[in-house]
């Protein structure tokens, strides 16, 4: 039997628990609950007195006795042990994970999606990116009144509004030998905004407390005000909640991920807001990324070019390569130093060569490379250039149109296959200077052209070979 509820139900005879002293849930068994340090947990049995044993990481036992008013059964204060409680009663036992997000690092990771660099932050929700190009979350302040620019255009007035988290809130377990499921939007609280002139301002909870109306306390990280205009019009502003100590960056544009387009590395970097051991500090990043530009001394600029480097992630537009150096850094970033990669280079496909190279970040360093430019025409049995066809250099497919292609290559030997509607032709050349070919493709005939042709071929001979033997025996015996 399954027990789903939209809201929290009460149970007589149970333990029901919770954030704060309203909107419990119940206790159930196998059941988890996640707390951060400075958030409270709160119990109400609903029908007499109940003993319960709350087990520390540390194998601490404490005996408490639930009565029938919500009272508080822990403060998870700093000094509290970090890891799984225990909240055992006479109906199961209830996980309590205890985190502080104070005690996690943040870090910063880099990645490639197609012309653009991807940059992301995790861990350590003291950390965002100050005033990214394309945000539109307001960093807001926890306990305090904010005062900020809204995004959009609202009537002035007075609005309720709830502080939501993006996740949903769910709770499950096992109740009187049954599943029992909670689902629900995960509502910190309802509070009251006011508009004036395209501002907004409004009261959050403090940090950890759980507002009026709400299930969840309020956290440092990503949330939504979900403004309520009228009773079907419901408009959502994305926030990022922090505490006190970045008062003063109330109403700055933030978020926990931005996109860098890699044709603008250079000019760009990244500004890190973030508490460190000094205080609330901005850092100016620049990606740890080392870029090559290849060229060709005769022919210019290259296309068609890719990189392989050992142990680390490239991507390459037109002629420019771009290596990332480390995937990953903490925050504050340690100092970066030179390192050395080997590079594979390709051009169309092809190696040209394998360098070792010093790979520092924000350096741009110009690779030479010596190709040779191979220009091939198809040509038919009547001599003209083929219109249509497929071409194979060393067994690779190139594009070639109207029976012409050209492109450039490393010194080496090269078999080229043309092949177009019953014609096919091939050769080999050593390419060592900037060469033209004429492919001239030949008539072939497939397996069954073949057999068509031996078999009107029997049927001829056999007709000539009747004729000839008709005509002998009409003719008679020669006389002497």
């Amino acid at each position: 039997m399954l027990l789903l509820a939209a809201h929290p139900m009460l149970i007589r005879g149970r333990l029901m628990i919770g954030y704060s002293s309203f909107n419990l849930i119940p206790f159930v068994d196998n059941g988890v609950l996640e707390l951060q340090v400075g958030e409270s947990l709160w119990a109400i049995s609903l029908e007499g007195d109940s003993h319960v044993t709350l087990i520390s990481p540390t194998g601490d036992e404490s005996t408490i006795i639930v009565r029938g008013e919500p009272g508080l059964l822990k403060m998870f204060e700093e000094d509290s042990p970090k890891g799984t409680w225990i909240l055992r009663t006479s109906k199961g036992e209830l996980q309590i994970l205890l985190r502080d997000p104070n005690d996690e690092s943040p870090w910063i990771e880099y990645g490639f999606s197609g012309e653009n660099l991807v940059i992301k932050i995790f861990n350590g929700s003291n950390a965002v990116f100050l005033n990214p190009s394309s945000s539109k979350r307001i960093l807001m302040i926890a306990g305090i009144r904010n005062n900020i620019r809204l995004n959009c255009s609202i009537p002035d007035g007075e609005y309720a509004a709830d502080i939501i988290y993006p996740k949903k809130f769910i709770y499950q377990g096992s109740l009187d030998g049954a599943s029992y499921r909670f689902e629900s939007e995960s509502i910190v609280g309802r509070i009251l905004v006011e508009i004036k002139n395209g501002n907004a301002s409004l009261t959050l909870p403090a940090l950890h407390s759980v507002g009026a109306g709400g299930l969840l306390p309020l956290r440092i990280g990503e949330a939504f005000i979900r403004l309520r205009l009228n009773e079907t019009r419901n408009i959502y502003s994305p926030i990022y909640i922090l505490d006190g100590r970045f008062r003063d960056f109330m109403g700055k544009y933030v978020s926990r991920s931005m996109i860098i387009s890699l044709r603008d590395l250079l000019n760009r970097s990244v500004n890190v807001l973030l508490m460190t051991k000094k205080g609330v500090k901005i850092i100016e990043l620049k990606p740890p990324i080392s870029i090559l530009r290849f060229y060709d001394p005769k022919h210019g600029a290259l296309s068609n070019l890719t990189i392989h480097v050992e142990n680390m992630l490239s991507t390459t537009l037109d002629d420019t390569s771009y290596i990332l150096l480390n995937r990953m850094e903490p925050l504050p970033r340690m100092p970066l130093h030179p390192v050395r990669g080997v590079v594979d280079i390709f051009v169309n496909g092809f190696k040209v060569d394998v360098l070792g190279v010093s790979l520092k970040a924000g350096d741009v360093t110009e690779i030479p490379i010596k190709l040779h430019k191979l220009s091939v025409e198809l040509i038919g049995q009547d001599g003209k250039i083929l219109k249509s066809g497929k071409l194979k250099i060393n067994g690779r497919s190139m594009e070639i149109r109207d029976g012409k292609c050209s492109y450039l290559l490393p010194p080496g030997t090269y078999r080229l296959e043309g092949e177009a509607t019953r014609l096919r032709g091939s050769t080999t050349i050593q390419l060592f200077s900037d060469t033209s070919v004429e492919l001239r493709l030949h008539r072939v005939y497939d397996i069954d052209e073949a057999l068509r042709l031996i078999a009107i071929a029997e049927i001829l001979i056999t007709v000539i070979l009747i004729v000839l033997y008709a005509m002998l025996r009409f003719r008679g015996p020669i006389s002497k």
